[in-house]
């Protein structure tokens, strides 16, 4: 589990406020439901088909699901990466700044359009 914790430096708890939405029953497959919980969350899994879950447990026998995201593996190097993740991240929130005087118009390129390329 410890390759997992490099790809999701981040396994708080983000609340600790859970609430009771049902008991569910071990099948004869070692298996459990997760419909109640997952029809009590239907703003946060609108689409359940693929929802993948990390697992953890404590000494207590409790489980915690949380809802993850797989990463293909030729992407992972960038969540192991922290200094290039800043870089990405940077990147992304100056899409959302202002602009001003950082872009310059520099008109259409159309006349381009049907140049060959070397």
């Amino acid at each position: 589990m410890a390759e997992m914790g490099a790809i999701m430096p981040d396994n708080a708890i983000l609340s600790d406020r859970f609430e009771a939405v049902g008991e569910v029953a071990v099948d004869d497959r070692n298996r459990i439901s997760l419909t109640k919980a997952l029809e009590s969350n239907k703003g946060l899994f609108e689409n359940a088909e693929g929802l993948r879950f990390l697992v953890q447990v404590n000494g207590a026998g409790q489980v915690l699901l949380s809802p993850v995201v797989s990463v293909p593996l030729h992407e992972a190097w960038l969540y192991k990466n922290p200094a290039a993740m800043e870089k990405v991240s940077r990147g992304i929130s100056h899409t959302a700044e202002p602009q001003g005087e950082k872009l310059k118009d520099l008109g259409s390129f159309e006349k381009y359009a049907d140049d060959e390329i070397e």
